[in-house]
């Protein structure tokens, strides 16, 4: 038996489990099983040694990932996704059975292109990914500065996960590698600005998450994180989010030549939507999962951002 977890809404999905969606995920997410945790100590991570015990490894987010057997899930897999996301936990031989699992799946499943979230690992494995058909890398970093990095008890070392970075995008390529970042850890504004242009000035791309406390809250800000995501959309298409905020008063001076609201959508690995991953449906939803969504939550966007400046 090979165990593994899986989103609620990946097993939904799959027709495993029933529940109640208002928006289906995008991508079938998975994470490797430990029966103790993940050997990192990430001081807000419910799957690190640190926490897994306050609800038995169980959750990671907001949201359950029972276990399931990798036969059971590929008996029971259907073409409704556009893509797959494995994550992986720290562990002795992780990545061996990483390698083992992904050559699973595609002996059921060929077709989809795949993303994998890693710690950081050696440039040999980064091949093996790379071989077998991984054409994105996930990286959490989370922390926005060396000192919330250390505050929190990340693996490793703040250099170390820049020079992976920069690895992982000498094997994958540029806008391939997606720099995970928690926002809400304690960082400046200054700190989460500064880090997104790095990360895309060594041409990887931003993944943002608002922080889930472990209760499943987020107390996040939402017009510092409408800000954030702004930032993210500038950078992103090369513009310098300098010359349309106002960071001191945190308002939008310019007009972004853009469409604004795309930076309020779930960003990613091509596909994710993660819904409701880091926040509650009852709003507020900091990462926005679907065009049909947006529709039903444009309202309370609306006043958000007016908050900042933005007309939408």
């Amino acid at each position: 038996m090979t165990a593994l977890r899986a989103s609620i809404g990946t097993l939904a999905s799959l027709g495993l489990l029933e529940i109640r969606m208002t928006e289906k995920p995008n991508v079938a997410y998975l994470l490797q099983y430990s029966p103790d945790g993940c050997k990192a100590g990430c001081a807000y991570c419910l799957q690190s040694r640190r926490l897994f015990n306050i609800k038995g490894g169980e959750y990671l987010g907001r949201i359950q990932w029972p276990i399931i057997d990798l036969d059971v899930l590929a008996r029971s897999w259907r073409s409704v996704f556009s893509r797959i996301c494995f994550q992986t936990v720290v562990k002795p031989g992780f990545t061996a059975e990483a390698l083992e699992i992904l050559k699973k799946i595609k002996s059921f499943e060929d077709r989809l292109p795949i993303s994998v979230a890693v710690t950081p690992v050696s440039t040999a494995f980064l091949h093996e990914l790379k071989k077998l058909g991984v054409d994105a890398l996930g990286v959490g970093l989370d922390a926005c500065s060396r000192e919330v990095f250390e505050r929190w008890n990340k693996p490793y070392s703040w250099s170390t996960y820049w020079r992976f970075i920069e690895k992982a995008v000498d094997v994958f390529g540029r806008g391939n590698v997606y720099v995970h970042l928690v926002i809400g850890l304690g960082e400046s504004m200054a700190d989460a600005v500064n880090t997104i242009k790095k990360t895309y000035n060594v041409g990887a791309r931003v993944a943002l998450f608002n922080y889930v406390d472990i209760y499943g809250k987020s107390n996040v800000d939402i017009s510092y994180y409408r800000l954030i995501q702004i930032t993210r959309l500038l950078v992103e298409n090369g513009l310098d989010p300098e010359e349309y905020i106002d960071y001191d008063r945190r308002v939008l001076t310019g007009k972004v030549p853009l469409e604004v609201v795309q930076a309020y959508y779930t960003s990613g690995c091509p596909g994710c939507n993660r819904p409701f991953y880091n926040e509650k449906p009852s709003g507020p939803v900091y990462n926005i999962p679907s065009e049909n969504y947006l529709r039903l939550y444009m309202n309370s966007l609306r006043e958000e951002l007016a908050r900042i400046g933005v007309t939408i």
